[in-house]
């Protein structure tokens, strides 16, 4: 199994299946109808996370494999970590409006596995609720995951406007430099008659230019 193959919905139907579970019950257990219950129950067997009988007409019994086993233990110590700047983004992106591992995992250029085991962790220090519906899993943010989302909105506002202060800024010392450049080759090129005034001119304007970049350089560090 490629650990990057796993993702929520499978942790959460994993976490639905009790002992004495059968095949022919996982729909009810994971609100799903029978066609679906069976998809994802291949797709869990083919992953190696759970195995079951093939028997006709039933019961078949399923079982989860010490790989699933292994999978819920991780998800388990990990769900008691501190909440960080990773688990900020992921209810940042819910606030947003996304609902859906995927569109998350998409969103955040995650993989699927480790989303799972964020998203497990947020449900159970209650930021994050999750409802199995219909073969597939929908995420909300509780009350404590709202909150949460708008006491850093504005925090990620003011570092996303100090990233874009700090952009204009290089660019527009960088395209002074430049003008800098361009003007010492052009004195270069001039005749030796012309040099002398223009070596003034040059002086008073690398002048400005240094006072200008004080002041950029100022108001960026404030």
């Amino acid at each position: 199994m490629a650990a990057e193959e796993v993702n929520f919905l499978d942790l959460e139907c994993l976490l639905k299946i009790g002992p004495d579970m059968v095949l022919e019950k996982l729909g009810s257990a994971i609100n799903a109808s029978f066609f679906d219950a069976s998809n994802i129950a291949g797709s869990l067997k083919q992953k190696g996370l759970i195995d079951f009988t093939a028997n006709y007409p039933g019961p078949n019994g399923i079982v989860i494999t010490d790989a699933g086993k292994n999978l819920i233990n991780e998800a388990n110590a990990k769900s008691t970590e501190p909440f960080d700047n990773l688990d900020s983004e992921i209810i940042a992106q819910l606030s947003g409006g996304k609902r859906l591992p995927n569109e998350l995992a998409t969103a955040l250029n995650l993989r699927p596995k480790d989303l799972a085991m964020r998203l497990y962790k947020l449900t159970k220090q209650e930021y994050v609720s999750s409802l199995l519906r219909n073969g597939t899993v929908e995420l909300m943010l509780t009350e404590k995951g709202f909150l949460q989302a708008k006491s850093t909105a504005p925090a990620q506002q003011a570092q996303q406007m100090q990233q874009q202060n700090a952009a204009q800024t290089k660019a527009t010392v960088q395209g002074e430099a430049k003008q800098v450049q361009e003007m010492a080759q052009e004195l270069q090129s001039l005749p030796k008659a012309h040099k002398n005034s223009t070596v003034i001119q040059i002086a008073v304007v690398a002048v400005l230019l240094i006072i200008l970049l004080l002041v950029l350089f100022y108001k960026h560090i404030i």
